[in-house]
Order: C-alpha cells, then sequence, then structure tokens
C-alpha cells in the first residue's frame, strides 16, 4: 500500500482530530502560533491505518511535542528529580542547556535516559521548586558559616581560641602546629591543618547535630570509667 499519511482518509482524520483538539495538548500553542500541528496514536495496533483509530486514542501535539513524545528530542515536561552532585567546581556541563554547573541534579523521564542538569533546567523541566529551594539552603549555609568562622566572638589567648555557640564551650587548641577541637573540656580526634578548617568542622559538626553526640558519647564513657 502506498505511504497511508498521504492517503485522503488520513488526511480528513487528521484535521479532524487537530480542530477537536484546538491546539497542541502538551504546550497549548496553535497553528496562528507558528507551530505544525500533528497527530500522535497514544497506542499501535498490528495492521491497523493510521486513520483507523477512535479519536480517543489519538491527540494533536506540535511538531516538538510529538519529537518528545517518541524520544527523538529531549522532553521539556514530565521530568522527576532523582539526586543531586556537588562537583565542587565548575566542571560540569547541563545536558539540557550546556552551561557550566557546579551542583547537579539528576532527573529522570519515562522516554529519555537519565541526565545531570543545573539549578533553573532541573526547576523548568521537573515543574517543582527542588533545585533552588536547595541552592538557596546551601547559599544561607554558606553565609552562616562564613560569618561564624570569622565572627569577632572567637577570642584568641595564648594558642587557644574559644567560642560558645548553642551552650557548648568550644576551644581550639594549637598543638605541634596542627589545630585540636575540645567541646566542653572533651578532646576531639581529628587534626586540622589551619585554624580556618577547624572553625569550619566546629560549625559542621553543630549544624548537623554531630556535636550534641560526641558530646553525649563522651559523657556515657567517662561515667563508666
Amino acid at each position: 500500500m502506498p505511504n497511508p499519511y498521504i492517503h485522503p482518509n488520513w488526511l480528513l482524520f487528521r484535521k479532524e482530530i487537530i480542530e477537536l483538539d484546538n491546539g497542541c495538548k502538551e504546550c497549548h500553542r496553535t497553528e496562528t502560533d507558528g507551530v505544525i500541528l500533528q497527530v500522535h496514536h497514544l497506542e499501535y495496533f498490528p495492521g491497523r491505518l493510521p486513520w483507523q483509530y477512535p479519536y480517543r486514542l489519538c491527540e494533536c501535539l506540535c511538531r516538538g511535542c510529538h519529537a518528545q513524545k517518541h524520544g527523538i528530542i529531549k522532553p521539556s515536561v514530565g521530568w522527576q528529580y532523582v539526586d543531586r552532585e556537588d562537583l565542587e567546581d565548575l566542571s560540569g556541563n547541563c545536558d539540557y542547556c550546556g552551561t557550566e554547573i557546579r551542583h547537579v541534579f539528576y532527573i529522570d523521564h519515562p522516554n529519555w535516559e537519565m541526565i545531570g542538569v543545573g539549578e533553573i533546567c532541573c526547576d523548568n523541566l521537573t515543574g517543582t521548586e527542588i533545585a533552588s529551594n536547595y541552592m538557596e539552603s546551601q547559599r544561607r549555609y554558606l553565609s552562616r558559616l562564613k560569618r561564624f568562622v570569622y565572627s569577632t566572638r572567637w577570642k584568641e589567648a595564648g594558642k587557644i581560641f574559644t567560642i560558645s555557640q548553642r551552650k557548648i564551650a568550644i576551644q581550639i587548641h594549637t598543638i605541634n602546629g596542627v589545630f585540636r577541637i575540645v567541646m566542653n573540656g572533651h578532646f576531639g580526634k581529628a587534626n586540622f591543618q589551619n585554624i580556618e578548617d577547624a572553625k569550619k568542622r566546629v560549625f559542621e559538626v553543630i549544624e548537623n547535630g554531630l556535636a550534641e553526640k560526641f558530646l553525649e558519647h563522651a559523657t556515657r564513657c567517662n561515667s563508666t570509667k
């Protein structure tokens, strides 16, 4: 049989579907917006001609959205957030727009393989604010970290730096050229090569709750001695 997509029956059927849907069912554009409208079959049955389908199994799509449905080009909607990764520097590129990125957000789609994108593309493609909310929390965290590290509340006496945070008495001792953290009189095991790294670690363990766990463990150990 000749190409069924030039058959008069198909051309009539196509016209009817486009008229019934009144534009693309995905992006809602019409021919007046300059797009080419096509008919997408939601299901296919072997041996059935393209116009031998009920209206409910067909929908009008523009050429771009139709290509996305068939996995020819990356879909612009319907993505799901999967995970994220911090590359530590601008060594990555968004798989959707090509922009250099540090924070990669992995998203998945039923009609496409998983891709890694930046903050803006993640939110646009998933229709959420997952990436922007995460990035805002990161910016807030880094801002607070910087203020803590350079706070004037830090006092230096000899080789000891002190501060009180969340009712925890914190000291950083300089011992043989390295820095050790002390909380409520309990020494930590880690050594730091500079005072800034030690202060950053103090902020980190207080923010994520590890400080309380460390002190609880240290208190239990002392009580059993």
